[in-house]
């Protein structure tokens, strides 16, 4: 073999090998184009393309480096050798083109995926303002409505308060000017009639002392039990005592209205259960007399109804109804229904007896609410549980 064929098949040799590791590198570049997201299917051909026609470069290398191995004879042996090598040389400068244009789309698609990530972060950060947001902005709002609340019973109270004493004082002037009037007078007809007057403007004066001692004491009451401050006085009663008590309480308010009845759903036997008597007659007396109140024609029924569980009583009535947007509302806190409502109109109350109630029925475990299609009655429930009743 002379000089010309060794150099000759050196350089091919050499060409080979750098082919194989060309090979070896775009095997690579295959693996990392295949982690590239949304890599188009013109790509993929592409690089296959590339690795088929390096594979056939050094098959093409190993067959003349064959060919001068065995002395055949070949034309231009040097020139071939040359292009070869060359060759080699272009498709290695290819690799590494192609390699660091990969690389810096794996980079940049890194950074993209970093960015997205902090735009996530950043995202979720903006969502849990918003929620803080909305939190606070719900707080003040209820503050607010809170704040509107309190306005609204400072103003009814003093209301409600003004117009008993004003009664009881202008009454009292009159029957100053009456008694005043009488001193002298022997006529009979006259001292009788007077004596209606006075007897018809004491009983006003009783009614208004009444209905303010309701209102202080219902304000009393709500800021007791707010307060922590009263004495549960928890002792076994007969529930169907409790529920004669209530009935026997309301009897007056039936009384006065002919047109309407009362009509009872009760068990023979009730259970015994241990309660704070005075304040659970207070309940069912609140909701009686209530459906009374705002029915003027039909039924007030009581039902009761006992289960292994709970102890359910429900008073409906035929009534004026709860406004829906009410029905939540009744029984919280200085709430009265908005004026427009017919049920808050002529009638007497403060609206602290249903909030009263709540606080009482809540402190033995057990729930009130009111069901209403805001039309016509309306129904209020109260349950308690069954661990009360006493075996």
């Amino acid at each position: 073999m002379d000089l010309t064929t060794a150099l000759s098949s050196a350089l091919i040799l050499l060409g080979a090998a750098l082919m194989f590791v060309n090979i070896l590198h775009h095997r690579q570049t295959i693996r990392a184009a295949n982690k590239i997201e949304q890599q188009t299917q013109q790509t993929q051909l592409l690089v296959t393309a590339h690795l088929i026609f390096m594979v056939f470069f050094l098959l093409g290398y190993l067959a003349v480096l064959y060919l001068f191995v065995q002395d055949v004879e070949f034309s231009s042996s040097l020139f071939v050798a040359l292009i070869f090598f060359f060759g080699a040389i272009f498709v290695f400068m290819g690799i590494v083109i192609q390699k660091r244009m990969f690389s810096k789309l794996q980079k940049n698609n890194e950074a993209l995926h970093q960015f997205n990530d902090r735009l996530v972060d950043e995202q979720a950060k903006m969502l849990k303002m918003n929620e803080h947001l909305k939190i606070e902005v719900a707080s003040r709002v209820k503050a607010e409505e809170a704040d509107q609340i309190k306005s609204d019973f400072l103003s009814l109270v003093s209301h409600e308060l003004r117009t008993p004493l004003t009664s009881i004082f202008g009454f009292t002037k009159l029957l100053e000017k009456r008694v005043e009037a009488l001193d002298g007078s022997e006529d009979a007809a006259l001292m009788k009639k007077e004596k209606e007057r006075i007897s018809g403007n004491l009983f006003i004066i009783s009614d208004e002392c009444c209905r303010l001692t309701r209102l202080i004491n219902n304000v009393l009451d709500l800021a007791k039990i707010e307060a922590g401050k009263v004495d549960w006085d928890d002792q076994p009663v007969p529930l169907q005592d409790l529920v004669d008590s209530a009935l026997n309480a309301s009897r007056g308010l039936f009384s006065e209205k002919d047109s309407v009845s009362i009509e009872l759903d009760i068990p023979d036997e009730l259970p015994t259960i241990k309660i704070d008597s005075d304040l659970f007659s207070q309940v069912l007396i609140n909701i009686l007399s209530n459906a009374v109140k705002y029915t003027d024609n039909g039924i007030v029924s009581l039902a009761i109804n006992v289960t292994s569980e709970v102890i359910s009583i429900v008073v409906s009535d035929q009534g004026e109804g709860i406004p829906p947007v009410d029905l939540n509302k009744i029984f919280d806190k200085f709430y009265m229904v908005s004026s427009g409502d017919t049920r808050s109109n002529n009638k007497m109350g403060t609206g602290l007896g249903l909030p009263i109630c709540k606080q009482i029925i809540e402190h033995y475990d057990g729930h009130i609410w009111a069901e209403s299609d805001g039309n016509k009655g309306s129904s209020f429930h109260v349950t308690i549980p069954a661990s009360l009743i006493v075996t």
